[in-house]
């Protein structure tokens, strides 16, 4: 992106890098985001994306809300993403004065606009408050699973939600299943024949998923669509 940024103005986005790193410079700084980690573009940011070679990831919108992180409950004070493991930028500009034009692409209730300036738009100085971009290393996740039976709801693998006004149905959840020690060695609980209200869009990172070995690689993704009946396969 040399010479023009973007800025979503109807929500924001989740950037999940599968392969190569991303140099994403913002009006609040630069981040250097690698496979496992992930950051978050907020509503109304001004953002421009350097590669460094082949590069691909998933890309999660949600509209009319934020990302947060979600309710611990009776987990308690620890687990899951812990706050202090959340990064944003250092404060960084540029006084750039672009002589054929700097090009601003503005997503705008679900159509692309664009304008021309002939300064560089990343030439904030200094910011203070609390509403960033940020990323998270997701090898910092706490996992919480120690069962005795049955087989416990995906939530406690949650490291974002975009909540609703529906209790317990979110607009977008972000749940990540990462390597983690198994107390019952040598078995697989799978979870039952079952059906959900949210649709589960499932994207590989690295490594393979545990219910979906053959067939399921990198880079890619399947989607169960709300109330469709689905189990891991074993």
């Amino acid at each position: 992106m040399v010479d023009r940024c973007f800025n979503n103005s109807d929500g924001d986005f989740l950037i999940v890098p599968q392969q190569g790193e991303i140099l994403i410079t913002t009006e609040f700084g630069k981040m250097m985001v690698e496979p496992n980690e992930i950051c978050v573009i907020q509503q109304g940011m001004r953002f421009s994306v350097d590669v460094f070679g082949e590069t691909r990831g998933y890309i999660l919108e949600v509209y009319g809300t934020n990302f947060e992180l979600p309710d611990l409950g009776p987990i308690g004070a620890n687990g899951l993403a812990n706050p202090r493991d959340f990064l944003c930028p250092v404060a960084w500009y540029e006084d750039r004065q672009v002589a054929t034009g700097y090009t601003i692409i503005n997503k705008y209730q679900g159509k692309l606009f664009t304008c021309q300036q002939d300064f560089s738009p990343f030439n904030v100085v200094a910011w203070h408050g609390n509403y960033t971009p940020y990323k998270y290393n997701l090898k910092n996740f706490m996992v919480i699973n120690c069962v005795a039976f049955d087989h416990a709801d995906p939530s406690i693998f949650t490291v974002l939600t975009a909540k609703s006004t529906r209790p317990g149905v979110a607009i977008a959840d972000f749940v990540i299943f990462p390597p983690r020690w198994g107390v019952a060695d040598h078995t697989f609980r799978p979870p039952y024949y079952h059906r959900n209200c949210m649709s589960e869009f499932m994207g590989l990172i690295k490594g393979h998923y545990e219910a979906k070995e053959e067939g399921f690689q990198p880079g890619g993704a399947s989607l169960h669509s709300m109330m469709t009946p689905h189990w891991p396969r074993r």
